[in-house]
């Protein structure tokens, strides 16, 4: 007899599926810095497998943004200029005011239920000094608009810029005991004016909010000074 759609057993993730996600997660947590190379030897003792699946997980994340590979130089972290950094703030603020605008709108209740969630988890991460899993709860927060927007389309427009978005977060965060806790203040005061229907203030606060360009210059020296050469 046939078997059916519920008999079927899942595909496992691909090796270089597997260091892919694996390689981002560490570019985003901070574990590379800014334009560092990636050594495919590194990565294929550090995993255990042959360069084919590690060249197919680093194209992948050239897809991302968050690698780049020099042909016959290698593969390196991205390393955005100033002005890159610029469009990015005016690329996610342009399409986190609409999301959110249109999230409140179409599912409130899940809205505020996964602002309240993130919030929660970012505090908890504060007090106990996790800077990784604050910045995690920080990206899952912006991650609510999305999710409830109603609109495929606008999600995946996001995802192309996600990942280095969450890479620029923990570089601006994770090292300032400060602007986490200001962070957290911003995060509870835009989720109270989006659900209050003051929809000029959040959009105020969330352009504040997501202007980086200021502060990134501080961010890369105080990088330079953890690890130097």
């Amino acid at each position: 007899m046939p078997a059916g759609p519920a008999m079927r057993i899942a595909q496992p993730p691909s090796l270089a599926t597997m260091v892919a996600e694996r390689l981002r997660d560490a570019i985003i947590d901070g574990e590379f810095t800014l334009g560092e190379n990636i050594s495919e030897e590194r990565l294929c003792a550090a995993f255990g497998v042959s360069r084919s699946p590690v060249r197919d997980a680093l194209n992948a994340l050239q897809f991302t943004g968050l690698v780049e590979v020099r042909p016959k130089r290698g593969s390196f972290v991205f390393n955005p200029t100033e002005a890159d950094v610029a469009r990015l703030c005016d690329y996610r603020f342009m399409l986190e005011r609409e999301a959110a605008l249109m999230a409140v709108r179409v599912a409130r209740n899940d809205l505020a239920a996964g602002l309240e969630a993130a919030v929660a988890t970012m505090a908890r991460a504060h007090a106990d000094g996790d800077r990784r899993a604050y910045g995690h709860a920080d990206t899952a927060y912006h991650g609510v608009f999305f999710a409830c927007c109603g609109n495929s389309l606008v999600r995946d427009a996001y995802r192309l810029a996600e990942a280095q978005l969450a890479t620029l977060r923990t570089l601006l965060t994770a090292p300032f005991d400060e602007r986490r806790e200001s962070g957290l203040t911003q995060h509870r005061d835009m989720a109270e004016a989006l659900l209050s229907g003051d929809e000029a203030g959040f959009a105020a606060m969330l352009k504040a909010h997501a202007d980086w360009s200021g502060r990134l210059t501080a961010a890369l020296q105080s990088q330079q000074e953890r690890n130097p050469g």
